[in-house]
């Protein structure tokens, strides 16, 4: 009976996934790019890098990426998309797609700063869930 409980912790722990710094992550293919005008960087635009975790859980989904309700790219897992948008405070949204991927949308608030790098991860946690949080790696 312990051996199954011990096996069921480390099964459930395995669930939950891990961050990749932005040197890991692959960036997305131009295929599952939703606004390409924000590839380039432009006058009174920052950097916005998005990146996914790597692991087991929701990784048959994409996670669309939406800035301000706009959407703007499809992320697998370990993959990332790095945006130029306009300075000062946006909204940034992450939601599954798919008509079986759970795990519900999960959004934050990021100001935008000239000749800064402002970083987010969407990790997923044991219950499935997603979160959008600020990454330092």
């Amino acid at each position: 009976m312990r051996f199954f409980a011990v096996f069921l912790a480390l099964s459930l722990t395995a669930c939950a996934t891990r961050p990749v710094s932005i040197y890991q992550a692959s960036a997305v293919p131009s295929s599952r790019i939703l606004a390409p005008q924000w590839l380039s960087q432009a006058q009174y635009t920052g950097s916005l890098i998005i990146k996914r975790d790597t692991g087991f859980m929701g990784s048959a989904c994409t996670i669309r990426v939406f800035v301000d309700t706009v959407p703007v790219a499809d992320l697998a897992p370990s993959e990332k998309v790095e945006l130029f948008v306009p300075l000062g405070e946006h909204v940034v949204g992450a939601t599954p797609t798919g008509t079986l991927c759970g795990g519900g949308t999960s959004e934050t608030a990021v100001v935008i700063r000239p000749e800064s790098q402002k970083i987010l991860r969407i990790a997923s946690g044991q219950s499935g869930d997603i979160y959008l949080q600020p990454s330092a790696f």
